[in-house]
């Protein structure tokens, strides 16, 4: 797999910083969702369900928050329901970075690499997204992982990796008007 060009929480990364790629994204957002990817039994791969509860409570009324596990394509008519001006997902992401580090990866990115454990799945949810919704802005945060194989829990630096990026979260979510 090709390393990802995306902006990260990493310090020597020429990009912009993360939250800075963030309050970009979600310029004009009305309506907010946030969905979480992955699977419980396959340790770091849970990483975007944990964003999705270590949010719970922590952020303005009306963001709907969305644990999709490891078929975010079974829950296309919810996020159709919800219409929201915004989707914004979580995933382990294998981007060839330190465990833990995080990075914002754009619609555009999404459309022409494999970015997810999830790839084929995530690529049809997002085009039938688009054909439902066509303005809706849609972005994907991956998260590196250390530790895919079976198991539960997450690995020392994914969780401090995913208490980082919930911090971050919670102040930039709560800033948007």
């Amino acid at each position: 797999m090709d390393t990802l060009k995306l902006k990260s929480n990493e310090s020597n990364d020429l990009y912009m910083p993360f939250e800075e790629d963030l309050t970009t994204f979600l310029k004009g957002c009305r309506r907010l969702m946030i969905a979480g990817m992955g699977n419980t039994l396959r340790r770091d791969d849970a990483v975007g369900i944990k964003v999705v509860s270590g949010l719970k409570g922590k952020l303005p009324e009306g963001i709907e928050l969305l644990d999709c596990g490891t078929t975010p394509e079974n829950f296309s008519s919810r996020f159709k329901r919800s219409e929201p001006t915004h989707i914004l997902f979580f995933d382990a992401v294998e981007m060839r970075r330190e465990p833990g580090s995080y990075g914002f990866i754009d619609e555009e990115t999404l459309a022409t690499q494999s970015v997810s454990t999830h790839k084929q799945s995530v690529k049809m949810l997002f085009r039938v997204l688009r054909e439902w919704s066509p303005g809706v802005k849609i972005g994907l945060v991956g998260i590196q992982p250390k530790k895919t194989e079976f198991g539960t829990g997450l690995s020392l630096p994914v969780k401090r990796g995913l208490n980082s990026l919930l911090a971050e979260l919670v102040r930039v979510v709560g800033e948007v008007d």
